[in-house]
Order: structure tokens, then C-alpha cells, then sequence
């Protein structure tokens, strides 16, 4: 005679109880835990950058206050200080401040995430490109694009090892004659700056985020996006804003 194998429901359903239980456990991994996953507790992820405080370096497209102003709300920044300046390049200039002198005098303990999106006016104003230095190196040259850029990334990661930093690289452009085909007065295109800073990403191991290449800003959409070639309009900053808050959830 065969023996009854069939097991009482309420049996099953306290095991069913069990292993959900058990697997809630497992998947709520403590984000300050040696696992260091935050996946798994989408609470922490998607609210990476609440109460926190942010400071943007850039140009007249960064002061225009175009892009911060749509993601604060939308992540929870409780403060977003803005440095852009107008017509400022990252290398050394007299006219202006440069993105560099500025950006060394900034206590960067104030803050959890600083970007920099600079760029268009180093190659606007033909300034020197320049090479690429060793991490740490004694030669870094200010007065080019690629020495006052590794200036500050050093100073800024040594201010605050902790601090997330972001390389943005400039939209494409088609104004005063300098677009993205034009070389100027010291034989460079806007994508020779762009691929520098791709490259700095790399050496720092920092991210990057290509609004070059990404953003769908080009000589086709230039009306759409911009107002005069080169500075967002509303819709410009609506799409550029989407690019970076995304940018920024996955850091």
C-alpha cells in the first residue's frame, strides 16, 4: 500500500511565508555594508541625491541657471550653488576669470557633487589645447585648456577625495564662424577639447558625460535647441537638464 505523500496546505503556505521573508532579508543589503550594493534597496538608489548639495563650475550656459533649476527639484538637491561665469574659459585668461583660478578658491568639503562643463570658450578663444601631464605632475601649464583642467580636478580630489565630480564636455555649436567643422587660431577643433576631456575622465576615474555626442544638440537641431548657435533656449535646457539628471542617477 502506497503511503499519503501529500503535504497539509497550511504546511506549504508557512514555508512560502519563510522564503519570502528570508529573501526580503537578503535583498535589503545595508548601503554602508562591506557589499556596497545600493541596488537592491531602490529607496537609497533613487534618492542618492536628496538633501544634498551640489556646485556648478561652467560658463554662461551653466550661469543661465537653465539646467539646475530643472533638476533640483527633480532629485531633491537642497542647494545648488551656481559658479558659472560668463564668457570664462577653464585655462587662464585676463579678460575674465578662468573656470581653473576660480574653481581653486571653492572649500569643496560644502559639497557631495561638483560638475564641470566648460570647454566652448577655451576653443572660442583659441586657447592652447595642450598634452596631458602625469597624475600629480609639477608641470601642469595653466595658461593651456589640458593643464588648468588637470589643476583643478587634482585640487578639487584632494579637497575632498569623497566628493563626487562630474566632466561635462561641451554641446556642439555654430556660432561666430566657430563650429564643430572650424579649426582655429591654434589649429584645434571643438572635439580636440572634448576628446581631452574624455581622456582626463579616464586618467581620474571620473565619469564623463558626452552632451558632445549625446545630448542631439547638432548643426541640424541648432534652432530647435539653441537661440543663437550656442546658448540653450527652454527647450534646449529641458533637454540637456534630462541628460544629466539622468546622468546622475547612475553614478
Amino acid at each position: 500500500m502506497k503511503k499519503n505523500l501529500h503535504i497539509p496546505f497550511f504546511i506549504i503556505t508557512i514555508i512560502c511565508i519563510f522564503s519570502i521573508l528570508l529573501f526580503n532579508n537578503n535583498a535589503s543589503i545595508d548601503a554602508n555594508n562591506n557589499t556596497g550594493s545600493i541596488i537592491n534597496n531602490p529607496d537609497i538608489y533613487f534618492n542618492k541625491w536628496s538633501n544634498k548639495s551640489w556646485v556648478t563650475l561652467g560658463d554662461s550656459i551653466t550661469r543661465a541657471n537653465g539646467y539646475q533649476s530643472i533638476i533640483k527639484p527633480i532629485l531633491g538637491f537642497s542647494n545648488i550653488d551656481n559658479q558659472g561665469i560668463n564668457g570664462q574659459t577653464m585655462a587662464y585668461q585676463n579678460k575674465n576669470k578662468s573656470t581653473y583660478t576660480m574653481g581653486k578658491n571653492i572649500d569643496y568639503n560644502k559639497y557631495d557633487l561638483v560638475t564641470i562643463f566648460s570647454g566652448t570658450n577655451d576653443f572660442r578663444y583659441n586657447k592652447k589645447l595642450g598634452s596631458i601631464k602625469p597624475l600629480g605632475s609639477k608641470n601642469f601649464d595653466k595658461n593651456t585648456f589640458t593643464g588648468s583642467y588637470q589643476l583643478l580636478i587634482e585640487y578639487i580630489l584632494s579637497s575632498n577625495p569623497n566628493i563626487d565630480l562630474v566632466l561635462i564636455t561641451p554641446i556642439q555649436r555654430n556660432r561666430d564662424g566657430y563650429n564643430v567643422n572650424f579649426r582655429n587660431k591654434v589649429d584645434s577643433k571643438l572635439i580636440d577639447y572634448v576628446n581631452t576631456i574624455r581622456e582626463l575622465g579616464n586618467m581620474y576615474s571620473v565619469p564623463v558625460l558626452d552632451l558632445y555626442s549625446e545630448s542631439g544638440i547638432t548643426e541640424k537641431t541648432m534652432d530647435t535647441f539653441t537661440r543663437d548657435g550656442l546658448h540653450p533656449n527652454d527647450v534646449g535646457y529641458k533637454r540637456i537638464s534630462e541628460k544629466i539628471y539622468r546622468f546622475l542617477l547612475n553614478i
